[in-house]
């Protein structure tokens, strides 16, 4: 495999900090004024409610205040904080009260104020969100939208009720601390990242997957067919926010995207089942170094979300539900005819 092509495409990408600056600038700017198809929502009506727990949590007095806003609000302190590895709420409480009184959670709680002061726009894509899930799925409800600041406790919490957001998680790079995670990772913690982030998970209740095949391929396709669901309920969000690469890393694998698909084949990498194969090239890392040490971790699930969007295209009568319903990854791959080619 000609991993020199590869590499000598990444050396030209990088090759100086000011072009790789503007690139990504103009990269980033393509990306977001392209949308996608927006069906016709005028007649779906969807109430979306936020509720700032932080500010509750920030005025609190004295830790008994504490355990009776841990009693009004059970799901925030059960599965949020995760009330029930305590003996009782007291405990919990008394811990949240002493963490809320150091200098650094107010640090925090500044910058969360400061940063997510104006919550329009996430608000504005939240609510078309669940009404394009349900223009394809009707009545729907639209989760109720906590937000909260604990310290880096925890970074959502979702059901069909309820998504809580623990802001400090996704305050970007220029807050004061950030979370205890890898920089690969980390990048995906700001802002702009927050409600991709919450319908990558939404997604999960639609998504029926192959669990029949228990491939790489498979797996592939199961996670691809969820990056495509959010791309459609989220029409004008750029591609690399969906999965979490960098503008210059989705740029990278789409200008070497023949490569990074033959490694897989003479490899015969497809039809692997060992759980450790696998995840080096879906899992969580800072590179695929099996491909190269500069392609980005995780490329099987975009090698997998590109594998679907060729589906979606070849048939165009497939509804998104049905997409969704489809348990035979093999299948779409199948019709999907995938034949990568390298972006200019």
């Amino acid at each position: 495999m000609n991993i020199k092509f590869f590499l000598k495409s990444v050396e030209i990408v990088c090759s100086s900090v000011i072009f790789f600056t503007i690139i990504s600038i103009v990269f980033w700017g393509c990306e977001e004024k392209r949308c996608k198809d927006i069906p016709d929502l005028s007649s779906i009506e969807i109430d979306v409610t936020r509720i700032k727990l932080e500010d509750q949590l920030m005025n609190m007095g004295s830790w008994n205040d504490v355990e009776v806003f841990l009693g009004k609000n059970r799901v925030f302190a059960d599965y949020f904080l995760h009330a029930n590895q305590y003996p009782h709420d007291s405990i919990l409480a008394k811990r949240v009260f002493k963490l809320l009184k150091a200098p650094a959670v107010d640090t925090l709680f500044m910058e969360s104020n400061r940063i997510f002061a104006n919550m329009d726009n996430i608000l504005a894509d939240y609510k078309q969100a669940y009404q394009i899930i349900n223009y394809h799925y009707p009545n729907t409800p639209a989760p109720k939208l906590a937000t909260v600041v604990t310290a880096f406790y925890n970074d959502l919490y979702i059901s069909d009720s309820l998504i809580i957001v623990g802001l400090d998680y996704f305050l970007g790079a220029e807050a004061t601390f950030r979370p205890d995670e890898h920089q690969y990772i980390l990048k995906r913690f700001k802002k702009e990242s927050l409600v991709p982030t919450i319908m990558n998970f939404v997604s999960n209740e639609f998504n029926q997957i192959d669990q029949a095949h228990n491939t790489l391929l498979s797996d592939m396709v199961n996670i691809g067919k969820s990056f495509y669901f959010t791309s459609q309920v989220l029409p004008c969000t750029p591609d690399s926010l969906i999965i979490g690469y960098t503008a210059e890393e989705m740029k990278l694998v789409g200008e070497n995207q023949e490569i990074i698909w033959a490694n897989l084949i003479e490899n015969e990498l497809l039809y692997e089942r060992n759980d450790y194969m696998k995840n080096k090239f879906i899992g969580e890392r800072p590179n695929v170094s099996e491909i190269s040490e500069n392609c980005p971790g995780r490329v099987g699930a975009w090698l997998g979300w590109e594998i679907v969007k060729k589906y979606m295209k070849k048939n165009s009568d497939v509804t998104i539900p049905e997409l969704m319903a489809e348990t035979d990854a093999h299948k779409i791959f199948q019709l999907a005819k995938y034949r990568p080619k390298n972006s200019e």
